[in-house]
C-alpha cells in the first residue's frame, strides 16, 4: 500500500492543472489580484483531511498554505498545493516533498525557486487570498532528505517579509520534550489544506488522531520506517492525506502547542495509516535556518598567510602600507597628478594628462580621476 501511495504522491506532485490568479506586485505582501483557479504544476489537493472540523484553536491560525507563482512571479494559483505552519515571524517549516521539483524516480532532489513560491496565511484562500499573500526569499530542503523513501522529509521558507496579520507563530518541538513512548496513544492534532470528504478543497481543516507509534509500526505499514525521525497513526476514522503535505501535527506540552510533525506519506486511500516526520530529530538545523550563527571572525594569526578580511595593521603576516605622502605608489589624499586645488603635485602616484586636446585631459586627485578625458 505505501509503494501505492508514493507512486501517487509522487504524480500528484508532478501533475499540473490549469487556471491561474494574476496579480501585480504591489510590495512584498500582495494585494491585488484576479482570482481564477488552480493549483500549479507542484501538487494535487485530491484527498481530505478525513472527516476534519474547522479549525477552532489559535495554533490553527499558524496553518499556511503554499502556493505556486507563475508568469515572473506575478501570477498566482489560488489553491494551495500543500500546507506548512508558521514557527517565526519569517520562517514557515513544511515537508520537503513539497519543496522538491525534481522529476520522477531520481534520487537527487531539485529545491523549489523562491521566486515560484508565495505562502497564504488564512483559512479560506479562494475567498480572501487578495490580502493575505507573502513573497518568498529562500527555500532549503533538509540535506538528508530520501526522496525515494521519505526519510528526512522536512523543508524550510523563509518570507521576503514577516507576517504582519494579527498570528502567533507555533514553535518546533524541542528534542528536550521531545517525545517519548508515554506520548504513544495520546491525540495529536492535524491541520492542512486537504479536500475534505464532500470533494471541498483549499479550505483549512483540522482533526484529533492518536499517536500510535514511531518510525511505521501501525497496521498497514509496508515497512518499519525510521523510528528516530518518524512518528505514525492509524487514520481509519479521521486523519491527513496528499493535500495536507507538510501540515503540522500539534503536539501538546503543558497544554501548549509545538509543531510536532510534518505530513509526509500513507496508504493510498488515506483511511489505514500516516507517517509524519518529527521535528523534535531536527531541532538543531531548524534553530540555525530561523538565527543563522554569525560567521566566524577572521584568522588574523601569524600563518604565513595574509588574510584580506583582516583590518590594516591586524594580520602580522600582511604587509604595513606605505606611510602617506610622494613616491608611496598611492594616489593618497591631498596629492594630485599637477597639485590642483591646493594639493601637493605627486605625478608619481597620481596618473594625469595635462596637454594635448582639452578633451582629452585628466588628473588624478587624491585617487579620483578629474576631468573629460578620464579613462
Amino acid at each position: 500500500m505505501r509503494s501505492i501511495f508514493v507512486l501517487a504522491l509522487f504524480a500528484a506532485v508532478l501533475m499540473a492543472v490549469s487556471a491561474l490568479v494574476a496579480c501585480e506586485q504591489v510590495d512584498e505582501k500582495e494585494s491585488d489580484f484576479e482570482v481564477l483557479d488552480g493549483s500549479g504544476d507542484y501538487g494535487s489537493v485530491s484527498q481530505p483531511i478525513v472527516n476534519g472540523d474547522p479549525p477552532d484553536a489559535p495554533e490553527h491560525e499558524a496553518v499556511v498554505g503554499l502556493h505556486q507563482l507563475a508568469r515572473g512571479g506575478n501570477s498566482v494559483y489560488v489553491l494551495p498545493f500543500c500546507s506548512g505552519t508558521l514557527i517565526a515571524p519569517d520562517v514557515v517549516i513544511t515537508a520537503a516533498h513539497c519543496l522538491d521539483t525534481a522529476k520522477g524516480w531520481s534520487s537527487t532532489f531539485s529545491t523549489i525557486s523562491p521566486s515560484k513560491l508565495a505562502i497564504y496565511v488564512g483559512d479560506d484562500p479562494a475567498s480572501d487570498i487578495v490580502d493575505h499573500l507573502y513573497r518568498v526569499s529562500e527555500t532549503v530542503i533538509y540535506p538528508g532528505y530520501d526522496r525515494i523513501q521519505l526519510h528526512n522529509d522536512l523543508g524550510l521558507v523563509r518570507l521576503s517579509t514577516p507576517v504582519t496579520e494579527p498570528v502567533s507563530p507555533v514553535p518546533h518541538l524541542p528534542a528536550s520534550i521531545g517525545f517519548t513512548g508515554a506520548d504513544i496513544g495520546t491525540l495529536l492534532n492535524f491541520a492542512g489544506f486537504g479536500d475534505d470528504e464532500n470533494g471541498v478543497h483549499g479550505v483549512k481543516l483540522q482533526a484529533d488522531v492518536a499517536l500510535g507509534g514511531f518510525g511505521c509500526s501501525v497496521p498497514g505499514c509496508g515497512d518499519a520506517g525510521v523510528a528516530a525521525t518518524q512518528i505514525s497513526y492509524t487514520q481509519s476514522a479521521a486523519g491527513p492525506c496528499f493535500g495536507d503535505s507538510g501540515g503540522p501535527a500539534f503536539v501538546y506540552r503543558s497544554s501548549a502547542p509545538y509543531v510536532g510533525g510534518l505530513t509526509s506519506y500513507g496508504d493510498s486511500n488515506c483511511t489505514v495509516y500516516g507517517v509524519s516526520t518529527r521535528v523534535d530529530a531536527f531541532e538543531a538545523y531548524i534553530n540555525d535556518f530561523i538565527s543563522p550563527a554569525p560567521p566566524p571572525p577572521p584568522d588574523c594569526s601569524a600563518d604565513g598567510t595574509c588574510n584580506g578580511d583582516c583590518a590594516p595593521g591586524e594580520d602580522p603576516d600582511c604587509a604595513p602600507p606605505p606611510p602617506p605622502g610622494c613616491g608611496n605608489g598611492t594616489c593618497d589624499a591631498g596629492e594630485s597628478c599637477d597639485g590642483r586645488y591646493g594639493t601637493v603635485a605627486c605625478p608619481s602616484d597620481c596618473a594625469g594628462k595635462t596637454n594635448g586636446k582639452p578633451n582629452a585631459r585628466y588628473c588624478y586627485v587624491g585617487g579620483a580621476c578629474e576631468g573629460p578625458g578620464c579613462p
